[in-house]
């Protein structure tokens, strides 16, 4: 069986929550599946989260509000232990039918340990080439040792390090909007690591894509063009997306 796993922080609108699994019930997935809506959570109590409007059979489970979307990911993978996994952000919009299946016929390939729907087009060089603009442009909550640093692929790097991590030469990475992997290969990989704050946020992004290809597998979108079945609404559809990551510089998506 295949676990879609949702991540939903309680201080969203719960609005888009309900269009996700609207558009999961419009468009067919494909493939039979369980729904795991794993909820970071606040002090905000959402009631209707037990009774969502869907004829899917679901479960909810509340953890701490720590590592943003990827550390719900985290939990979810491991409370709901099944063949295999499609982790989406409550904010993600089903584009297609077939859109589970499509996930899953890829992953079959021997040599694929992780898919997406979007490769970071703009991070898909060494780490010294990344452009200065994105190197020296400051972020908020980016630091080393509790001290603010404006050299971003330095505080990536530590971060990764620091989780054990190897950044190897280049610092391609899928965006953690949309990530299918077999249990298989997240136990090989240990899961996925946890940021924090914004700074270790986007390095955990990073981090899982590191730790997938140290393991000698692929990071591959599920089509050649993204955002092919699920997209996200903090990204121009049928735009460059690597431009658009350039020009917003990884946006808070991780609150």
């Amino acid at each position: 069986m295949i676990s879609v796993i949702i991540s939903y922080y309680d201080r969203y609108e719960i609005n888009h929550l309900h269009r996700l699994l609207a558009d999961m019930e419009r468009f067919p997935a494909g493939l039979p599946f369980r729904l795991l809506i794993v909820v970071n959570s606040t002090d905000v109590v959402h009631p209707s989260l037990n009774s969502l409007p869907t004829s899917f059979n679901y479960e909810v489970i509340r953890r701490e509000n720590r590592g943003y979307n990827i550390g719900a990911w985290e939990e979810g993978w491991r409370y709901q232990k099944d063949e295999a996994y499609l982790f989406m952000q409550h904010e993600c919009r089903i584009l297609r039918s077939g859109w589970l299946k499509a996930f899953d016929q890829v992953s079959q390939r021997p040599a694929v340990g992780l898919i997406g729907e979007s490769l970071a087009q703009d991070w898909d060089q060494p780490w010294e080439s990344i452009a200065e603009e994105i190197r020296f442009y400051e972020m908020h909550e980016h630091e080393i040792a509790g001290k603010p640093i404006k050299d971003r692929v330095a505080c990536y790097q530590h971060h990764l390090k620091s989780w054990q991590i190897d950044p190897l030469n280049n610092a391609g990475h899928l965006q953690s909007l949309v990530l299918y992997a077999k249990h298989k290969i997240l136990k090989e990989i240990d899961g996925f690591p946890i940021g924090n704050n914004y700074g270790e946020a986007i390095a955990s992004e990073i981090g899982i894509s590191k730790k997938v290809e140290a393991m000698g597998y692929q990071i591959t979108q599920v089509h050649k063009k993204p955002f092919r079945y699920i997209s996200h609404p903090q990204w121009i559809q049928d735009s460059n997306p690597s431009l658009w990551n350039l020009l917003v510089n990884l946006p808070a998506r991780f609150t």
